[in-house]
């Protein structure tokens, strides 16, 4: 039976749009004014629901700009970051719990067996 913890998978979640946002400040960004800029209610004003979903419009807006390529290093870099902030033990459990424990035995012996394929002439490392 495979456990998943949504709770970690919330947070995985969370970082990568966090990331995704700050990352994005050199993509063309769509602005829609509905209001004069006069007109507009600052920051302050908004209560937490409104900012929640002005984040959301404005983060669609920015992935919906991007294409596959984009979207997928910023996903890949967040979950690298992501699992590289927690422990081994916790990368081992994430591993076996969305995979299997064959794969983790595995993908430790693709990075501490020499016989591996190295064609960049590593040794193993990046």
């Amino acid at each position: 039976m495979v456990s998943i913890s949504v709770y970690g998978m919330q947070q995985v979640l969370n970082i990568c749009m966090k990331k995704l946002v700050t990352s994005v400040n050199t993509l063309p960004t769509p602005y829609i004014h509905l209001l004069p800029i006069s007109k507009m209610p600052n920051l302050e004003t908004l209560t937490d629901s409104q900012r929640d979903e002005l984040t959301s419009q404005y983060v669609e807006l920015v992935v919906d700009s991007m294409d596959m390529k984009t979207l997928i290093q910023i996903v890949t870099d967040n979950l690298i970051d992501y699992h590289n902030e927690g422990s081994f033990d916790e990368l081992k459990e994430s591993i076996i719990c969305f995979q299997d424990e064959d794969l983790f035995d595995e993908l430790v012996d693709n990075v501490t067996n020499e016989t591996v394929l190295d064609t960049n002439n590593t040794g193993g490392k990046y």
